[in-house]
């Protein structure tokens, strides 16, 4: 017969110390995996966010796009008004102070339109970075309140192994069942770098991609670094027959452009 004043553990407090352990063993494995689907629904979430804001950054474009192709037909019709009523004035220097005029309109509304898209898809990235930052938030939470749910786990076993026969108390530094793939910092550790502090940056200029595209006014290629496309798409050719610019009209045209 067991001495109970001496703490003497019997077969049946050792077999009830196993099964208390094996159940807490699997509490704390179930914490781990409750935490394993919480920070998967955050990245699904991330991940539909992400595909969100791509597709809101589409729409931004397309929309600028049709606001853009109106306004230079805007300006077409404006130009073509003032072309109907100059008459033989395009002879002179007033063709100069017209294509001056369509240039700074053209500038501005090119300035007008990409500053707006720019602010468009600085909202979209904006929101997507604060829908992150909660997210990110959100999962540190998560870990933090499971490395806490295996600690009082492990406070439970300490206590019920302690009640079964305090021969049994494992003492407080002691993981559940000494498994040491149970410590509670690990669920930190392991899934911190998944919750990194995201510092959001001023995005830089948008710019078209047509790098080296179309001719000089001369007629030589431009150079493939350069972002000057404008010589190719307002050259003047001269009549049927003639050479580039053959008569004075195309010359004066094309002199003009070359400023």
């Amino acid at each position: 017969m067991a001495d109970y004043d001496a703490g003497e553990v019997t077969e049946r407090e050792r077999q009830a110390a196993n099964h208390q352990t094996e159940i807490s063993k699997q509490n704390v494995r179930d914490i781990r995996y409750q935490l394993a689907r919480q920070l998967a629904n955050y990245d699904f979430a991330d991940a539909q966010n992400r595909a969100l804001a791509d597709t809101q950054l589409q729409q931004n474009s397309r929309k600028n796009s049709a606001d853009r192709f109106e306004a230079q037909r805007d300006l077409q019709s404006s130009a073509l008004g003032l072309l109907g009523s100059m008459d033989t004035a395009m002879n002179g220097s007033s063709t100069w102070n017209l294509m001056n005029m369509l240039r700074s309109r053209n500038d501005k509304d090119n300035n007008t339109y990409w500053a707006q898209h720019q602010v468009n898809q600085d909202a979209v990235e904006n929101a997507y970075n604060d829908s992150l930052n909660q997210n990110n938030v959100a999962r540190r939470d998560a870990m933090q309140s499971a490395q806490k749910a295996i600690k009082d786990v492990e406070q439970d076993w300490r206590a019920n192994m302690n009640n079964i026969n305090p021969n049994l108390f494992p003492g407080m530094n002691t993981y559940v069942g000494r498994d040491s793939s149970l410590d509670p910092e690990r669920v930190w550790n392991e899934n911190v770098g998944r919750a990194q502090q995201n510092n959001s940056e001023i995005s830089g200029y948008v710019l078209p991609d047509n790098r080296g595209a179309g001719n000089r006014v001369t007629g030589s290629r431009n150079n493939a670094t350069s972002m000057h496309v404008g010589g190719a798409r307002n050259l003047v050719r001269g009549g049927e027959g003639q050479a580039v610019g053959g008569d004075y009209f195309s010359q004066m045209m094309n002199r003009f452009n070359g400023r």
